[in-house]
């Protein structure tokens, strides 16, 4: 596919859909919303609405659509899985079907969920066994677009580092304790990173399939606050106290629906052969993170 062609955002208002806007710039052929809206999108529902109608309200054409679109928040997936299927499967499915019927091709944007957290480093090959209702609802889309004929891209992504950096920064600045798991690991990567891979992807002739874009270091979620924690004393010094624990403690402490999986890291073997943007490494880009936060500050 060559660079400039066009690239729908469909379910674009989060993190990664703003990091990917920017990043398209002119190549952005639209940009949908459900129910948060953004700055020149437009209202889309993947339960009801039409991708023909939706294509012909836009300026040009697009050769691709990445589709974001879903209820990506865990414990809501867990309390309304009948419900939430309709849009995170049913609606993608249809979605995606309807994308491939007009020659544009369907980019599924899923996640490192897929996966039980019992191994490190899961590639491709891995056999997926999602322990979250949200990993069981992206792996039924994953199993459709198997059986779909070419050309169509998954998309295995990891935690982004936003807003779990952003949290820890502003709960730094605070007289309150930060609870963190000990035990649980993965392979985050910031949002823009993921977007300038996710579209020079796009953009590769002969990509196809699934694909793992992950950051290039595995970690836990407390060296990953370390990190954090050991910038942010080069500027301030941290107001709150740090509570080490199991992530099975949180679970309980919170209330959370579901056992979250351990081990979510991921390798990425099939983009080699592609020549994709580096991406930063977690605990480089925590500190950046930081850096960015404090430079914002007004001086005193």
């Amino acid at each position: 596919m060559a660079s400039s062609r066009n690239i729908l955002l469909l379910g674009a208002s989060g993190v990664l859909g703003s990091a990917l806007a920017e990043t398209l710039g002119v190549r952005l052929a639209g940009r949908t919303y459900l129910r948060h809206p953004v700055e020149g999108g437009i209202a889309f529902d993947a339960r009801t609405a039409s991708i023909r109608a939706l294509v012909e309200r836009l300026p040009a054409r697009p050769a691709a659509a990445l589709v974001l679109v879903g209820e990506t928040r865990i414990d809501a997936c867990a309390a309304d899985p009948r419900g939430t299927s309709e849009i995170n499967v049913a609606g993608v499915v249809r979605v995606v079907g309807e994308l491939a019927s007009l020659g544009i091709i369907p980019v599924f944007v899923s996640s490192d969920a897929v996966f039980d957290g019992q191994r490190a480093h899961s590639t491709e090959d891995a056999q997926p066994r999602p322990i979250l209702t949200y990993g069981r609802q992206k792996l039924e889309v994953e199993r459709f677009m198997a059986a779909m004929p070419p050309p169509w891209i998954v998309v295995r992504l990891p935690k982004l580092l936003s807003p779990m950096i952003d949290d820890w920064i502003r709960g730094l600045g605070e007289r309150a304790s930060i609870a963190c798991a000990t035990d649980q690991y993965f392979t985050p990567m910031r949002a823009a990173d993921a977007a300038a891979a996710l579209i020079a992807l796009v953009d590769q002739q002969g990509a196809q399939g699934l694909y793992h874009l992950a950051g290039p270091e595995r970690l836990s979620r407390r060296a990953l606050l370390e990190a954090v924690i050991e910038e942010y004393r080069k500027h301030a010094q941290p107001a709150a106290s740090i509570t080490e624990c199991t992530m099975r403690e949180i679970e309980k402490s919170q209330k959370l629906r579901e056992a979250r999986p351990l081990d979510t890291s991921m390798r990425s073997t099939r983009l080699s052969v592609f020549k994709l943007p580096s991406v930063e490494p977690a605990s480089s880009a925590a500190r950046t993170m930081v850096r960015e936060h404090f430079a914002r500050q007004p001086r005193r």
